[in-house]
């Protein structure tokens, strides 16, 4: 059973589910802003991308686009109430 958090997005109105994108790049806002509702934080040597997605596809097209532009992807997770389901890559 899939436990990811939904939330309903008013702008869309569909349901949404959110992600935490962890890539081996120090990225700033500027650099994702072309991803629309995505934010970043970064630490020294990672950055963390905080996204809705309405689907599946929507997430394939966000690690697509960092993986065009030659970004590491470590991991993404679910937000799914504090209990992350992390998938390694």
């Amino acid at each position: 059973m899939d436990r990811m958090q939904t939330s309903w997005n008013a702008s869309t109105g569909r349901n949404t589910h959110r992600y935490r994108i962890t890539v081996r790049a120090r990225l700033t806002q500027e650099f994702v802003a072309p991803l629309e509702q995505v934010f970043v934080e970064s630490t020294s040597d990672q950055s963390i991308l905080d996204c809705e997605a309405v689907d599946q596809a929507k997430l394939q097209a966000i690690l697509s686009w960092l993986y065009g532009r030659g970004v590491e992807i470590v991991s993404v997770a679910s937000h799914n109430g504090g209990l992350d389901s992390e998938d390694p890559l």
